[in-house]
């Protein structure tokens, strides 16, 4: 059996990776180059995709944003701001027997995590997209396992049918006092909403309006998404969605509400809207995200979504562990890592 090589791609190897992200069930728009690259530019931070190789063909890889934890230690992860997962992808080889799909996984994992461990990184993070389903080369090569959620809701049904009773009065309260939701693609309509949504918690948005008004150049230039909003009858935005979608499905990339309107129902009713809108469009799911926060799993999980489970795990070195103790020690109540 021949060595698998390990390698980084060059900037004018784009179309073959996007060639393997379009052909791997983990596949997803936030692995496209377009995407990643674009997201690395807005953060500042250094981006390499680490390809795996079978003699000439690209049959793996990975996606790592570069950066300094604590301004001394070398730290690779596969999300960012507006990236929930990225991780390892893996060729598709059709109809083959499971043996042989598990051993070929196993393969190109092990070889991707071997080169990661000479690359001198003091600490490693990387969540998989939920079409990982096996991460047990992760574990066997030491990695910390951990286990996220999400929610993925099929559009051809009437969500109606299956929404939950305080979902379905939300919607006919939100219809009776004249809501509407249209598309309406505005970066200051979102912003606006955005930052007041976290200034009532005392909070900061977890992201910056720079990145947030990039992203929403980079969706309308390579239309790859839309937002929605619903509107009081007086005009005023109560509710707004920003959905992405690749060729497997739609994701929903951030939501906001207006603090003074949260009694109406309007969420819901955009939501609501925003599913039947996709289905016009011919997405068969709308993967709802949410599912690793309490609040907003009480919310999405009110239309009857399936809850799937991914997989991550991380590498802390004996540099990053030993800072991370005397920071805590510090800073107890500080987990950041």
């Amino acid at each position: 059996m021949r060595q698998l090589e390990v390698r980084e791609l060059g900037s004018t190897e784009s179309g073959a990776w996007d060639a393997l992200i379009a052909n791997s069930a983990q596949g997803t728009i936030f692995h496209t180059s377009d995407w990643l690259v674009g997201n690395a530019l807005l953060l500042d931070q250094p981006l390499i995709l680490l390809g795996c190789y079978d003699s000439e063909e690209l049959i793996g890889g990975c996606p790592l944003y570069l950066s300094r934890a604590y301004r001394l230690l070398r730290v690779a992860s596969s999300k960012a701001v507006s990236t929930p997962y990225g991780g390892v992808v893996i060729s598709d080889i059709g109809d083959t027997k499971q043996r042989t799909k598990e051993m070929r996984t196993h393969r190109i994992i092990t070889a991707i995590l071997e080169h990661i461990s000479r690359q001198g990184l003091d600490y490693v993070d990387m969540v998989n997209a939920p079409g990982l389903e096996d991460i047990r080369a992760f574990t066997q090569q030491g990695w910390n396992p951990a286990v996220y959620y999400t929610y993925v809701l099929p559009t051809h049904d009437d969500p109606l049918k299956t929404a939950s009773k305080d979902v379905r009065q939300n919607i006919r309260k939100a219809r009776r006092l004249g809501i509407t939701s249209d598309r309406r693609f505005d970066p200051d309509i979102f912003w606006d909403l955005l930052a007041r949504t976290f200034a009532k918690q005392g909070k900061e948005p977890p992201i910056t309006e720079r990145h947030l008004r990039g992203i929403f150049d980079l969706i309308k230039a390579k239309g790859i998404g839309e937002m929605r909003v619903a509107s009081m009858p007086s005009g005023e935005i109560a509710a707004a969605e920003v959905t992405l979608w690749d060729a497997k499905m739609a994701h929903s990339l951030f939501a906001a509400a207006s603090p003074e309107h949260l009694s109406t129902g309007a969420a819901s009713f955009l939501c609501y809207e925003n599913v039947n809108s996709l289905k016009e469009r011919s997405h068969r799911m709308l993967n709802l995200m949410a599912g690793n926060i309490p609040h907003l799993s009480a919310f999405i999980s009110g239309f009857n979504p399936g809850l799937i489970p991914y997989y991550g795990a991380e590498s802390p070195g004996l540099r990053y562990r030993i800072l991370k103790r005397l920071r805590d020690g510090v800073y107890p109540s500080n987990h950041t890592q």
